[in-house]
Parts: structure tokens; C-alpha cells; sequence
């Protein structure tokens, strides 16, 4: 499953804590648009998102010149299952008063490692709410 389809599924948990969540794409707006309002990746599919809209739970954020990946210093290429890509996902929990409390890089080293990664960044954001 998809890492946003998976958070998607921790929605409830993530609103009784009081959290927002926000991903940062290295696109353009237009792309950032189709990310966040099409589900281009499991809509093809038998699966339990296969007739969502969207997967994307979290508030889109487009950064195409990288200003914002950058300051948090996950702005460069890297390969991730065979590919080269923009910026290196991380998972950061940042608490009220604008303090990173936690910060998880994903390996993406199987096809399910993000479930661990949300189930982490749960604990942490738990953590940061206390």
C-alpha cells in the first residue's frame, strides 16, 4: 500500500491527537494537484483504495525549487527502487512551538517499510503532543 494510503488510515488517530500533516513535493503546482486530488497509483487495482479519489490525506505543499527541502536538508537525488528521484523522504514530527521532536528516514528496503515508518511516526507524534 501506499505510504499516504497508509497514513490515510491512521486519519482518526492523527485528528484526536490535535496534528496536521503536510507533505512537501519537489513538483510543480499543477503535479502537486494531480498528487494530492488523483489516485493515479492504486486506482487500477482491486484493493481497498481503488475507488478513493484521492489517497492523499496530508495537506499538499509544492516546493519545485527546493527552498523548503533544502532547509530541512533533504534536498538532493537519490535512487529509490531503481530510480532516481527529486528529494529524499523523511517523516518529521514537529511540535507546537516549532521544534523537530523526531525525524525518520525511510529506507524503502521492502515493498511494505512504510507501515513500520507510520506506525513510528505515530509513537513520536504521541510523544510530541504529551
Amino acid at each position: 500500500m501506499h505510504q499516504q494510503a497508509q497514513v490515510r488510515l491512521k486519519k482518526e488517530e492523527i485528528e484526536k491527537l490535535g496534528a496536521s500533516v503536510y507533505v512537501v513535493l519537489a513538483m510543480d503546482l499543477h503535479r502537486t494537484r494531480v498528487f494530492k486530488e488523483q489516485n493515479l497509483l492504486l486506482s487500477r487495482g482491486p484493493g481497498p483504495f481503488s475507488k478513493e479519489k484521492s489517497l492523499v490525506y496530508a495537506t499538499a505543499l509544492s516546493d519545485p525549487a527546493g527552498s523548503a527541502s533544502a532547509l530541512y536538508g533533504v534536498a538532493r537525488k537519490c535512487l529509490r527502487w531503481g530510480a532516481w528521484v527529486e528529494n529524499q523522504p523523511h517523516w518529521f514530527v514537529i511540535d507546537r512551538k516549532g521544534t523537530i521532536t523526531f525525524m525518520l528516514e525511510p529506507k524503502f528496503d521492502t515493498p511494505t517499510a512504510y507501515e513500520k515508518d507510520v506506525e513510528l511516526v505515530l509513537a513520536a507524534l504521541k510523544e510530541a503532543t504529551r
